[in-house]
Formats: structure tokens, sequence, C-alpha cells
């Protein structure tokens, strides 16, 4: 019989490259102090009409995964001080590009890394002490494995193949 393992919500590890890939080191930074994590694979089907169905039938052409998130209004906290950063500046194009790993629970210790992950800013909101955003993780998913160290620092290593 085999052993399970309740994966809980603190091994699902978001981080962000907050040097946003200008540097050969990555300087990644947990997304910490958020109360979501509903990662939407977000897929783009298209109907398809053929002639062996009575009705037409959706067929997965590709994927858009999202993940809404929010950080609190922590000032010294590195995702904070980041992400307010960016919503001061108000950054388009390459400027909202800000590599993305994501690091899913379990012993598989699977991962993606995202080069071109863009943020889109959402809403500050000084009540609930919340400034939302999204990871839009577009373009090329690498998929592999990660490890974190003792000081919180993950390292990502891209599957073979």
């Amino acid at each position: 019989m085999a052993t399970e393992t309740k994966l809980t919500k603190n091994k699902f590890i978001p981080f962000l490259d907050v040097a946003q890939g200008s540097e050969n080191t990555p300087s990644w930074k947990r997304i910490d102090k958020s109360t979501i994590f509903a990662l939407n694979p977000n897929p783009q089907a298209e109907a398809m009409d053929y002639i062996c169905y009575e009705s037409p039938i959706d067929e997965v052409d590709h994927y858009e995964p999202e993940l809404p998130q929010e950080i609190a209004l922590y000032e010294g906290n590195p995702m904070y001080d980041f992400i307010a950063q960016m919503f001061y500046d108000l950054p388009v194009g390459e400027d909202a590009k800000v590599p993305a790993l994501i690091c899913f629970a379990g012993t598989a210790k699977k991962a993606w890394h995202i080069p071109d992950n863009v943020i889109e800013l959402g809403e500050l909101n000084t009540v609930d002490g919340k400034l939302s955003f999204t990871l839009k993780l577009g373009g090329d998913i690498e998929k592999g494995t990660y490890t974190i160290n003792e000081s919180g620092v993950p390292t990502f290593t891209a599957a073979a193949g």
C-alpha cells in the first residue's frame, strides 16, 4: 500500500528574479506574504466540427498559465519593495517582464522556469493591506527540478532533452 503525503500550501513556492534577468545569477525572492495561490493553466481551445461527430468538440491548442498574486504591505519585505517599485514605475513592454520560478510540492521537486513572465499590476488596496498582481506565465516554460538551500534560495535544473 502506497504512503500518502498531504501537500500543503507552503510547499508550493513562487519566486521572482528581482534582478529581472539582468545579471548572470538570478536574485530569486519568494512571494511570501500572500494569502492566495490559484495557479490556472488557462487552456486555450478551438472548437472542431469533425464530420464523424454530431456536435463540435474542443481541442486544446495551447495553455496560457497565470497565477494571480498579492503581497502584503510590509515595507522592508523584499517582495513588497520590488512589486511596490514596479507599481510606482508602471513598466510596459520588456520592463514588465520578470523571470519566475514556480516550485511544486512533492518529492519529485518539479519546477517551471519562466524567463519571459509578465507581471500585470493589479490593485493597491490600502484598506485590505495588499498590492495585487498577476504572473502571466507565457513564452517558453522550461520544465525541470529545483533545490532550495538553507538560506531559502532556489536552484533550477532544466529537464534533459
